[in-house]
């Protein structure tokens, strides 16, 4: 009998019924990426990647190639950053993104950035949520040259959510179902999200969806 209790339980955490021990949420299984929930659907969220093509996807400056693989956006760096933005831009939103940086890789996700195909995206036109846990200054879970979290995470080689709020000057991120980010800052109030590749190795990203607010 207690053996089929622990088995069910396992069942459960493998599925996703129930919250690990430490409260921590988990990114979605390979299986149910790129997918809207029953749930997720009635709210009004919306894929930002079909988990087949870059169909709204522009690459937007730098040298990576990126591509399709396995179900996930995938950029391997080639020592200068590159970026890969939407075609459209959002002012109030709700995203989530899983994200799977190799050691010694340099990404981010970019938020409210310039549309315009000959204007940068950087930490200095748009806010960039970091994906770096080697990075010094802002580690992953940090808005670089605004904010800094701590204690440094550990995200690399494995699969890790990212859940980030924008509404109007309001900036909340969730990495992994921890607050790293709550503030208020009014620099930036409409434009695109882009993914970076840079540093080395390779950086995936998967289960992109948005779901703008009013």
């Amino acid at each position: 009998m207690r053996r089929t209790v622990w088995l069910l339980l396992a069942a459960l955490l493998v599925a996703g019924a129930i919250m690990p021990a430490d409260g921590m949420a988990q990114a979605a299984p390979a299986s149910m990426a790129n997918t809207l929930t029953p749930a997720e659907d009635a709210e009004g969220w919306k894929l930002l990647f079909d988990g087949k093509t870059l169909l709204g996807w522009t690459r937007r400056g730098g040298g990576a190639d990126w591509k399709v693989e396995e179900g996930a956006i995938t950029a391997v760096a080639t020592g200068g950053p590159s970026y890969i933005g939407t075609a459209y831009e959002y002012i109030n939103f709700h995203l989530k993104a899983d994200f799977w940086q190799d050691e010694g890789h340099n990404s981010g996700i970019f938020l409210r950035g310039p549309r315009a195909a000959e204007a940068p995206i950087n930490q200095k036109s748009s806010y960039e949520i970091n994906i770096s846990d080697e990075h010094k200054t802002f580690p992953t879970g940090s808005i670089v040259d605004l904010h800094r979290f701590d204690p440094v995470p550990k995200t690399a080689g494995k699969w890790n959510t990212y859940e980030i709020m924008a509404e109007g000057d309001h900036l909340v991120v969730k990495l992994n179902g921890t607050t790293t980010i709550d503030l208020k800052d009014g620099t930036h109030y409409s434009g695109i999200i882009a993914l970076q590749a840079f540093g080395t190795g390779k950086v995936r990203f998967r289960n992109v969806k948005i779901r703008p607010l009013k």
